[in-house]
């Protein structure tokens, strides 16, 4: 079989094959290690589902997320993947105890009345507390229906988690919106990050995210930081925490830890 083929087949595959009974079988994590700007200190790491079918090798998150929110099993595959992250990341903390562990939540997911109580329980039975949590959730849920929102993400707030606005650049948040919804973070999304040496617009976007945190006390990250160009202008405008190739793609936890022991 082609790529071509392969890449054809991937979205109806995911449409048959997605379900509950599955996630555990077929869906692994993927780490991503984030570091401080000027320190390169590794500060946290951010996880994704992974799917590699039996049959038809791997598919992408682009093909399956939207289809698991379709499917409401979005929450049962949130969870799975953070069964398998957390006994990892707790082993992590011995040695690094300031580490975070950021992942996507589905904005779905936050508007089920149980999924925070999932959250906390998840927690509890790994003794991970809250506050090592980073829940992100994409830029353009912050214009539907904002008073509603709002509310939502204070109850995981108010539970210890916190919160960080993903994509920036690729919604419509106002600077009145950010400071209501009281971030931990701000993540600038790959496409601005990208573009940064070559488009004004991209330049404007970080500056402004940039602004918006240092006006409500977020953190920002540059995503998708590819080379070391890239990585000196987010060093030099301000950023304060960096992701992307530049530093490392996402790995499994074997390649996780001999490359953390190769940083040390």
């Amino acid at each position: 079989m082609t790529l071509e083929q392969t890449k054809i087949l991937t979205m109806p595959i995911a449409k048959k094959h997605l379900s509950a009974e599955l996630l555990q079988e077929q869906f692994s994590v993927a780490y991503q290690p984030r570091q401080l700007t000027t320190s390169r200190r590794i500060v946290g790491l951010e996880i994704f589902a992974r799917w590699q079918h039996p049959k038809y090798g791997f598919i992408p998150p682009s093909d399956f997320i939207h289809i698991a929110e379709k499917r409401d099993v979005i929450d049962q595959l949130t969870l799975q993947i953070l069964h398998q992250a957390l006994p990892e990341f707790k082993r992590l903390l011995v040695k690094r105890p300031d580490l975070t562990l950021s992942i996507n939540i589905s904005p779905k997911s936050f508007q089920h009345s149980n999924f925070l109580d999932s959250m906390i329980y998840i927690c509890e039975d790994y003794q991970i507390q809250p506050a090592q949590i980073i829940l992100d959730f994409p830029e353009y849920v912050v214009s539907d229906n904002i008073e509603v929102f709002v509310e939502l993400i204070k109850q995981f707030r108010n539970a210890g988690f916190k919160l960080a606005l993903d994509d920036f650049g690729t919604g419509n948040a106002t600077s009145v919106i950010i400071e209501r919804l009281r971030l931990h973070e701000i993540k600038v999304d790959i496409s601005v990050t990208q573009q940064l040496t070559l488009s004004k617009e991209s330049e404007f976007l970080a500056k402004a995210a940039i602004r918006l945190a240092q006006q409500t006390g977020a953190l920002t990250t540059a995503e998708g930081v590819e080379n070391e160009e890239t990585l000196d202008v987010v060093a030099e405008m301000g950023f304060d925490i960096v992701q992307g190739f530049q530093i490392s793609k996402p790995m499994f936890i074997d390649e996780l830890n001999a490359w953390l022991k190769n940083q040390n």
